[in-house]
């Protein structure tokens, strides 16, 4: 019955109409719109269990120097590495069980993402940054280091993220006053202690 109501509705000459219903039907399943919104992480949640660790997404990476807490909120900045390139993640933090006295099991969602394919994280894409009263929460990209002792201090970067308390999202913001440190002995550390888990 199927094919009888086809063949009623498209006559066998009427090729381009056809044509047209195979390319629309085509355009909705293409591979890029899938991989597209695949790509994304917003809205998942990541859980962290004490014992275990972060129980984060197939193929993604997140250090604990790419981690930073906005002061005063239940919100944190990540930089991770999934695939190829970085991300920027806003996430909101929230406890789902009290374990004892010192530890929890937390839950994150991703509420912002940026994706940056040709940075690398924790090297071109830091959020070892402070504000100009030294309030912690930017990140930026394209960022070239210089040595100072044993740490590395920002000498240049392509661009900077914030977050607005307003909207709850990262916006663009100028560089000026914004003063990054990375200590590549104690990020190489808390690398080990992560590892070791």
């Amino acid at each position: 019955m199927h094919q009888s109501v086809l063949r009623a509705v498209l006559p066998l000459g009427n090729n381009w109409l056809r044509l047209g219903l195979v390319l629309i039907g085509l355009g909705l399943f293409a591979p890029g719109a899938l991989a597209q919104s695949a790509d994304s992480f917003l809205g998942r949640p990541i859980y962290s269990e004490p014992a275990s660790g972060l129980q984060l997404p197939p193929q993604c990476q997140v250090d604990p120097a790419w981690r930073t807490n906005v002061r005063g909120s239940d919100l944190e900045i990540w930089i991770a590495a999934c695939g190829t390139g970085g991300r920027v993640w806003l996430l909101r933090r929230q406890i789902v069980e009290v374990v004892n006295a010192r530890a929890a099991r937390l839950r994150f969602e991703v509420i912002d993402e940026r994706i940056y394919p040709d940075e690398t994280p924790g090297e071109s894409l830091s959020v070892q940054c402070t504000g100009p009263t030294d309030d912690p929460g930017y990140v930026v990209r394209g960022a070239r280091w210089r040595e100072d002792g044993k740490d590395l201090r920002l000498k240049a970067a392509r661009g900077a993220l914030r977050l607005d308390p307003r909207t709850q999202r990262l916006g663009d913001v100028e560089l000026g006053a914004i003063d990054c440190t990375r200590f590549p002995e104690r990020e190489a550390m808390m690398k080990r202690l992560q590892q070791a888990r």
